[in-house]
């Protein structure tokens, strides 16, 4: 599943490609995918328009118009590919836009599990409205993370996963995080404490960073609008990593299934009760 870094990668690509044109042309090749497709509204509203933002909120994608915004989000499987036509040239193509005179975009999702949806001027939308903040704002912090877990008895990557509590982070960097940060990932959220939300956000920025700076995870589905897969895997410490020894001790990653996901961590580097020493890990 394409996740945050993988979503601000594609923002990045597409923002040489469409910001400052005119969305010329919208093409839909069915009346839905997760969601109906509000092809009249998109059609009226998106015309014509100049793209003034481009603009990610957790894993949404918006492309801001002055009467407000497309919003994409990839699901499961989603891509956004760029094309020398509008006409699909791949069996899921479900969407093709063009921007400009040159640049043609296609929305990709052999699961469908993707949206394509309007978000009005005002920016409310039920997708959005109950979002919690992106991990690089500045309403991400510790103190307002530990007031929000406060009585949680959630485990605290179940917590961070929540997009009501903090948006965008999804399994793969979950993992990361919080081996970087020496945390169990069954540990109570309510139970971590302020210097550890400390170091735990520090971890999350930096994997994602690292991330981004990749180019994304290399998954099966995901590739930027050139085709260019991520290339962040290489990188993984954990995830994906069960039964091969840990960079830090070599203790053999652990496995655990918990609400229908894996989760990978090290029972030494992430014992499961507190760790007394706060020393920020080097990460892979």
């Amino acid at each position: 599943m394409p996740e945050l870094p993988e979503v601000e990668t594609l923002r990045r690509a597409l923002l040489p490609l469409v910001l400052n044109k005119p969305c010329t042309a919208l093409k839909f090749y069915r009346k839905d995918i997760r969601f109906p497709i509000p092809q009249a509204t998109l059609y009226r509203q998106m015309k014509n328009q100049i793209v003034c933002q481009v603009q990610r909120i957790g894993k949404y994608l918006l492309l801001k118009v002055p009467k407000g915004a497309m919003l994409l989000h990839l699901g499961m499987s989603g891509r956004v590919s760029l094309s020398d036509t509008m006409s699909p040239k791949e069996k899921h193509t479900h969407a093709t836009f063009q921007f400009g005179q040159k640049v043609f975009l296609h929305f990709v999702d052999p699961r469908r599990f993707g949206c394509i949806l309007w978000v009005p001027h005002s920016g409310k939308h039920s997708l959005l409205d109950n979002l919690g903040p992106d991990p690089f704002s500045t309403e991400a912090n510790p103190e307002v993370l530990k007031n929000r877990a406060k009585k949680c008895k959630s485990p605290i990557k179940t917590f961070i996963m929540d997009s009501r509590r903090i948006t965008g982070i999804g399994n793969i960097y979950a993992c990361e995080s919080l081996f970087h940060a020496g945390i169990n990932p069954k540990r109570k959220a309510g139970l971590i404490t302020f210097p550890e939300w400390e170091l735990l956000l520090s971890c999350i920025r930096s994997t994602l960073e690292n991330s981004i700076a990749a180019g994304g995870t290399t998954l099966r589905d995901f590739f930027e609008p050139s085709g260019k897969t991520g290339y962040y895997a290489v990188k993984l410490s954990v995830y994906g990593k069960e039964g091969k020894p840990c960079s830090k001790c070599a203790t053999p990653i652990s496995r655990l299934i918990h609400s229908g996901r894996s989760t990978f961590f090290c029972k030494t580097c992430q014992p499961s009760t507190k760790k007394r020493s706060n020393r920020l890990l080097t990460l892979a």
